[in-house]
């Protein structure tokens, strides 16, 4: 059942990595598993979006937008409107001796990286 899983989520990692124009991307780093990481503004110009369109599907500000971009600590909370803005999920894994553990943080539906309605 556990590798069902593994492999669903794979593949739509694997689709999704397909709506990425890698062209415009700059590698910043090595990653544990997939050899490379990207940070915030390289990855949202790599999938074609604006600040301003980040921001208003996160329901921030622009401003807010580009300070989270340029932050090396970033609240998981921040992090995860912004993902689910740009039509993703935050994933957090603990590397131990080479070895993935992706940790549970909370459910694991699309409400729970959708920003909650401004009020007004």
């Amino acid at each position: 059942m556990k590798n069902a899983a593994h492999k669903a989520r794979r593949t739509r990692s694997d689709e999704h990595e397909a709506q990425i124009d890698w062209s415009r991307a700059r590698v910043v780093g090595r990653g544990t598993k997939t050899g490379r990481r990207y940070d915030l503004k390289t990855l949202r110009a790599a999938l074609g979006r604006t600040q301003a369109e980040v921001a208003e599907a996160a329901r921030m500000a622009q401003g807010d937008v580009s300070r989270l971009e340029g932050r090396e600590d970033v609240k998981l909370s921040s992090l995860a409107r912004y993902a689910s803005a740009l039509g993703g999920r935050v994933e957090v894994a603990i590397v131990v001796n080479g070895r993935r553990y992706i940790l549970d943080l909370g459910p694991d539906d699309a409400e729970a990286n959708r920003p909650a309605p401004r009020a007004g």
